[in-house]
């Protein structure tokens, strides 16, 4: 039995658009002691400007109009909150959605981030875990765990199924195997001419060391044309009409496909960092038949939260060794947002961690 050294607070938002963007209209959190003992915090939250809340939300959450306007705004609300999160704590929340919508409140407000981390998305931790490839949901696990919950789409509820659910699949133990200080960097750039498709693909084996800088350990890049061919085909729109489509077909390389599995092999109990997620990789790896196991992954906009710098990583007219020397100029020059990025998803470990 694992004996647990943080206190964990399991968290869940539940928030509205307005104006474009979302508002957090509840938090709802439990508190989990290393003493066993847990907490509870709910609080419903009036966004600025609100005025009514829409139908679709009102019936998913119950929540009406009426309690979101006698309920106070996110500046009187997240100074409770934040006391109330001190400590040596690890925030955890089911999906994406949580640690994005709180960011950019905290932002928007211009107040302080620095409490929310660590941030765990558990979710992810059990895709890993169990290598699924579909997200399940919230009610898909309290069933498979035979918890019973009457109330879904409420903060508190949520929070409580979270940690119910937490309990049951051994949570901390499974965080803490997956803690690592490697990383696994694919880079992609492909552009499709008239007769063949110029790729380029870069990996970078990498690690943070204990100090917090990190080692370039490999970078191999390689650069192929792909043959393409298009076709023209009649496709029928209706009864009796058809209309004539161009369709490309791109056939595979061989050493390519030798590159992506290689890359695949290696990335065993790694993060995978990538410009934009796996979907800019997904017309490659599936041309290859390559399939990317279920990992942790961190795109370069989450690492830089810029544009610019996301930008600076692109091939831009360089032989492949200038590139190649570009990019470990760069990964030393954002080593400290790399390192951020690993230390708020409690994945940086200082001591090596043996699986």
């Amino acid at each position: 039995m694992m004996v647990r050294k943080y206190t964990y607070i399991f968290v869940d938002v539940e928030a509205t658009l307005i104006r474009g963007k979302q508002n957090i209209i509840e938090i709802g959190a439990i508190k989990w002691l290393p003493d066993g003992t847990i907490e509870e915090f709910s609080q419903l939250i009036q966004p600025h400007k609100f005025r009514k809340l829409n139908a679709h939300i009102q019936k998913l959450t119950g929540i009406s109009t009426e309690e979101i306007l006698r309920a106070p705004s996110i500046k009187d609300v997240m100074p409770k909150f934040m006391k109330w999160c001190e400590g040596d704590t690890i925030l955890v929340a089911f999906g994406e959605f949580d640690r994005k919508v709180l960011e950019e409140e905290l932002l928007r407000h211009k107040m302080d981030l620095s409490f929310l981390y660590p941030f765990v998305d558990f979710q992810q931790k059990y895709m890993i875990e169990n290598q699924l490839k579909e997200q399940p949901s919230l009610s898909k696990l309290l069933e498979i765990y035979e918890i019973v919950s009457n109330i879904q789409h409420r903060g508190l509820a949520d929070a409580i199924s979270l940690y119910n659910i937490f309990k049951e699949a051994n949570g901390a133990e499974l965080i803490e195997k997956q803690r690592t200080n490697e990383f696994g960097f694919v880079l992609s750039e492909f552009k499709q001419q008239e007769d063949e498709c110029d790729l380029y693909l870069t990996y970078i084996d990498g690690s943070i060391s204990s100090s917090g800088s990190v080692d370039i350990h490999s970078i191999k890049t390689i650069n192929k044309l792909l043959l393409c061919e298009t076709k023209v085909e009649q496709r029928e729109i209706a009864e009796g009409v058809t209309e004539k489509v161009e369709r490309t077909i791109i056939h595979p390389n061989d050493e390519v496909e030798t590159f992506l599995r290689d890359i695949i092999s290696d990335m065993h109990h790694k993060v995978l960092i990538t410009r934009s997620g796996l979907k800019q990789l997904s017309k490659i790896n599936r041309l290859h038949q390559a399939v990317f196991p279920k990992m942790e992954t961190i795109t370069l906009q989450q690492i830089l939260n810029s544009e610019e710098a996301v930008n600076e990583f692109t091939l831009n007219g360089l032989t492949i060794p200038q590139y190649e020397r570009k990019l470990s100029g760069l990964l030393n020059k954002y080593e400290k947002n790399i390192l951020g990025e690993f230390e708020k998803r409690h994945l940086f470990n200082k001591e090596e961690v043996h699986i």
